[in-house]
């Protein structure tokens, strides 16, 4: 017999055997449990006929194992609609709960049983039935991913924004599964896009710590608020960026973000992927707050326009628009060429040319806060680390530039307000050199980033 039955109780203690019970009356109940063992066994094993022919003999037809099981949850666990049917002819209790307080619809959901689902529901089961830890149906199946479910619930009238022990909804596990198919119809059936559960977090919250990239572009697109803060302050970046995931960051940055807001314990999301050694993330946010720098004071209004501009465009189709920046992902050829003759030069400057504390003078020239500094800094410690923190400074300033902006006459000039003219005027010199050269068909060794 099925390790499942080992123990059947008797849910009504009132009809139990007694004391001072009679022979007839111990016999009867010894003939009663033993059917509710085989009723129990029959519904486990699907056994259609086997059940029908108990259901003629004596038998509690609500009789629990030692899971607290009834016949009508191993049935709608195994999809069995006609021995539902036949148990619930026998009037037995659809609302009947185990030790997890779950019901047959519960374990419907659980299973993805489409048609035991609309069949319950055609007999008035409870789809608001919570569990132990305050579930729903719909909760069950969302966790269980179980989208044509989720679907029939929904149409039946289920409660999109029905709160579990944690103050989650279904929109909730669906995001931090990446279920798009569910999340999608809980948004078309009215949930709550910005619900928070009892520790503040939203579904975009939950989207961005599971890693969820699909589902984070899905809830941008859907409105979500970008900047919702839990019971820790932490807007969505924040998490993203505690947890190095670096596309979640793309995404959110693109959009708009704030970049600003600080959690509990006064910390940026800079600030947080800087002490994750998270740099690809700490450069992303730097090149995202540049845009509403000049590269130094000279610069005109117009061009700060433009980088909050661009800005924008980029949260439209939540992709910066690479045309208008100098970065290698460029699709013109020319410009790739470009932005790679200008890499190599600031390679050079930062790796031969600038001593230590020097690439600290030019970031603040371009208007690079403290914190930003010390962000870059925070990464690669050790005697000659300033070499590399140099590096990715130039290059997040270089990504700022617009493309109306001469680099290196902006670096010539930069370099003189810093007190590296003898540098600059080399680096004039051998560009123009190099220039010439191109007029002329010359080759010349290194000719692309050569400053002596």
């Amino acid at each position: 017999m099925s390790n499942h039955i080992q123990y059947i109780s008797c849910p009504n203690r009132g009809t139990c055997p007694s004391p001072t019970s009679t022979p007839e009356e111990l016999e009867r109940r010894a003939v009663i449990q033993r059917n509710d063992l085989l009723l129990h066994e029959a519904v486990i094993k699907n056994d259609t006929e086997g059940v029908k022919k108990i259901l003629k003999e004596p038998v509690d037809i609500n009789s629990r194992n030692n899971y607290g099981r009834a016949p009508i949850h191993w049935a709608s666990a195994r999809g069995n609609i006609e021995i539902m049917e036949m148990l619930l002819n026998s009037h037995c209790d659809i609302e009947a709960r185990d030790k997890e307080n779950k019901s047959a619809l519960h374990e419907a959901c659980q299973g993805g049983h489409a048609e035991v689902t609309q069949f319950l529901l055609a007999r008035e089961a409870d789809m608001e039935a919570k569990d132990n830890q305050e579930n729903t149906p719909l909760h069950v199946a969302a966790q269980h991913q179980q989208n044509r479910v989720v679907q029939i619930l929904l149409e039946n009238g289920a409660d999109p924004d029905s709160e579990n022990q944690k103050g989650s909804t279904a929109l909730h596990i669906a995001a931090s599964l990446g279920s798009r198919g569910i999340l999608e119809c809980l948004l078309q059936h009215g949930a709550s896009i910005s619900k928070q559960n009892h520790c503040g977090n939203t579904a975009l919250h939950m989207a961005c710590q599971a890693n969820v990239v699909e589902t984070v572009e899905i809830l941008i697109n859907k409105g979500a608020d970008l900047n919702y803060l839990n019971k820790r302050l932490q807007s969505p970046i924040h998490i993203a960026a505690e947890m190095g995931h670096t596309e979640i960051c793309r995404l959110l940055l693109a959009a708009g973000a704030d970049i600003e807001q600080r959690e509990q314990g006064g910390r940026t999301p800079l600030y947080i992927a800087a002490r994750g050694s998270f740099t690809a993330i700490v450069d992303m946010i730097i090149k995202t707050a540049r845009l509403d720098y000049p590269a130094h004071e000279k610069v005109v209004e117009s061009r700060r326009d433009s980088r909050r501009e661009s800005r924008r465009e980029s949260a439209v189709g939540l992709k910066p628009k690479l045309s208008r920046k100098w970065r290698s992902q460029s699709k013109d050829e020319t410009r790739v060429k470009e932005y790679e003759r200008l890499k190599e030069i600031l390679y050079k400057l930062a790796y031969k040319h600038l001593s230590h504390g020097e690439w600290k003078r030019l970031a603040s020239h371009w208007a690079f806060t403290e914190d930003q500094i010390k962000a870059i800094e925070h990464q690669y410690n050790g005697p000659s680390s300033y070499k590399e923190h140099g590096f990715r400074m130039m290059l997040i300033w270089a990504h700022g530039l617009g493309s109306d902006v001469n680099p290196i006459k902006e670096l010539y000039e930069s370099l003189v307000a810093i007190g590296k003219r003898p540098l600059a005027d080399t680096l004039r010199r051998k560009i123009d050199q190099e220039n010439e050269a191109r007029r002329r068909g010359q080759k010349q060794k290194c000719t692309r980033c050569s400053i002596c």
